[in-house]
């Protein structure tokens, strides 16, 4: 198998599912119920405090290519620490380090590929650069509507790295590129308060990482109050084209994606951080890539679970 589809296959894994909500500029909020108590929900971290998040994604990526249907599995798993270090003007400041990695992913039975950060020599070769982001932090500032200011050092974090799997990165994540996808996780909040039944919409245009064109839309609302918990409903609709921008990662250049989706879920937000602790969400996107003069159908089914809590 050309050895440029596992790579493919590797990058849409952490692009694709890191779409889990969406913003820019639009954000609409319907007020058609009877008026209700009210909660304002907005990113308010204080400095000092310390998060755990753990993501499980479980994928189910079916492709068409050279005549064979080829059906790749994939299980990742990655944990997270957020320091919260100052909060100023409205901006704060996250210290971010991932602290695990663990990925399995099977290609049609052809080819295995896996990474676990507690024993980096293990696995598979294309994966061992990984090991060298486990500890390793970068600096988020984001402002109360989860808008991202600003993403630094983050673009460091590969400098040291070799190989083609470390190019991808290099090119892929620098600290403005960043700030784009980390944009699509942490500007979810209506930009007033809200009552159960209320429903805001937050989309999104714009690059990820230097690969693909993101178009997205979601439709939060807020289904219930219990205790200090939001309760929040998930509904969205993307799309992911070609990139056109300069900065594109030259593996893929050529490679043009036409594909859409859905994205339905839930989210238990805690009122007083405005943190998602714990998100259900499931990801549904087919579509093709044209890449090498090959047209390749697609379907990726994933089904994503993040958690938190306060350390």
């Amino acid at each position: 198998m050309n050895r440029t589809i596992p790579a493919l296959l590797w990058a849409l894994c952490f692009l694709l599912t890191t779409s889990v909500t969406a913003n820019e500029t639009k954000d609409e909020t319907n007020n058609g119920q009877p008026k209700k108590a009210s909660v304002k929900l907005k990113f308010n971290l204080n400095p000092g405090d310390k998060y755990l998040f753990s993501s499980v994604v479980k994928q189910e990526i079916v492709q068409e290519a050279m005549g064979q249907r080829i059906i790749t599995t994939q299980d990742i798993t990655t944990e997270y620490i957020y320091t919260i270090k100052a909060r100023q003007n409205g901006i704060t400041q996250i210290d971010v380090m991932m602290s695990a990695m663990k990925m399995d992913t099977d290609v049609g039975g052809m080819q295995r590929i896996t990474f676990d950060s507690s024993n980096p020599e293990e696995g598979t070769n294309e994966l061992k650069v990984m090991a060298n982001v486990i500890g390793k932090s970068f600096q988020l500032h984001v402002n109360e509507d989860g808008s991202v200011h600003k993403v630094e050092g983050f673009a460091d974090i590969f400098g040291d790295m070799e190989g083609p799997q470390a190019d991808i990165l290099k090119q892929s994540f620098g600290d403005s590129s960043l700030v784009q996808s980390m944009n699509q996780i942490t500007n979810i909040y209506p930009d007033k308060a809200v009552s159960v039944g209320d429903t805001w919409v937050k989309t999104f245009s714009g690059p990820i990482a230097n690969l693909m064109q993101s178009e997205a839309t979601s439709n939060f609302t807020l289904s219930g109050i219990e205790g200090d918990m939001a309760i929040l409903e998930v509904a969205g609709q993307l799309t992911f084209s070609k990139f056109t921008g300069e900065g594109g990662n030259p593996m893929l250049q050529s490679a043009d994606f036409n594909m859409s989706g859905t994205q339905k879920g839930t989210m238990e937000m805690d009122i007083k951080s405005g943190l998602p602790m714990l998100s259900k969400l499931k990801q549904d996107i087919t579509g093709s890539v044209d890449m090498q003069g090959m047209k390749i159908p697609m379907t990726i089914a994933s089904d994503i679970t993040i958690t938190g809590k306060k350390l």
